[in-house]
């Protein structure tokens, strides 16, 4: 980690790196709380100030975006940062009636943000980056059938949300960056997400809960990670 944020600017590093451990402090949380709690209890609810604990990685990532170069992308890539903040505010606040949804809404848009940002960036084409563009189309769809018997009144955003997701991934697999770090990024978002839609479909237990996290978390930060670094600054 020392050494990717040596390829940042000076003052996104400070806050990327505040971020990623705001991250890890939240994770560490998280796994205090279900070694203390009976197996299979939910972890929401558990910490103090959840919620705000919950929102400071993406908060801080944000912040950290506001430094970087050219302007469109430091536009979008904020943007994406917040709409998960509030994504994870409303996820970690499940006695509202729109947790759920207002959470999918607001990481729908978070990834249209990434989407947008990474798709002007495409041009690595070679045979490995388009192989795993396939393999995470299959998989969406894989899973999305999975899920499909129980979605009820959630098919349409839920669909919609999957196919958002997928071409996010794409975008960041075939972006031409100086790393592959926001390929990995993407690929954990993709793991993450999917974890949830198992969760709440087809087999709801707490255990995902710390997976859900650290693939969340991992992919946050390794998506900023790869868009910033070593990059020429105008």
């Amino acid at each position: 980690m020392s050494w990717l944020a040596l390829t940042m600017p000076a003052r996104v590093r400070e806050w990327w790196l505040a971020g990623a451990m705001a991250g890890v402090i939240y994770g560490a949380l998280l796994v205090q709380v279900s070694m203390e709690l009976p197996e299979g209890a939910p972890l929401t609810g558990q910490i103090a100030m959840q919620p705000l604990w919950k929102t400071a990685m993406a908060l801080l990532l944000a912040r950290a975006a506001w430094f970087h170069r050219p302007l469109p992308e430091r536009r979008w890539l904020v943007t994406a940062l917040v709409c998960s903040a509030i994504g994870d505010f409303l996820l970690a606040v499940p006695a509202l009636s729109f947790s759920f949804v207002g959470g999918l809404g607001a990481f729908l848009l978070a990834h249209l943000a990434y989407l947008r940002l990474l798709v002007p960036l495409a041009g690595d084409l070679r045979p490995h980056r388009l192989i795993a563009c396939g393999a995470m189309l299959g998989v969406a769809g894989t899973m999305l059938g999975r899920f499909w018997p129980n979605l009820g009144t959630l098919a349409v955003p839920v669909s919609l949300y999957v196919g958002v997701l997928a071409a996010m991934a794409c975008s960041a697999l075939v972006a031409r960056l100086p790393t592959p770090l926001a390929a990995l990024g993407a690929l954990c978002f993709a793991a993450s997400d999917m974890m949830i839609g198992i969760a709440r479909f087809l087999v709801p237990f707490e255990t995902f809960a710390l997976g859900i996290w650290w693939t969340y978390a991992a992919a946050q930060v390794l998506l900023v990670a790869g868009i910033v670094s070593g990059r020429s600054q105008p």
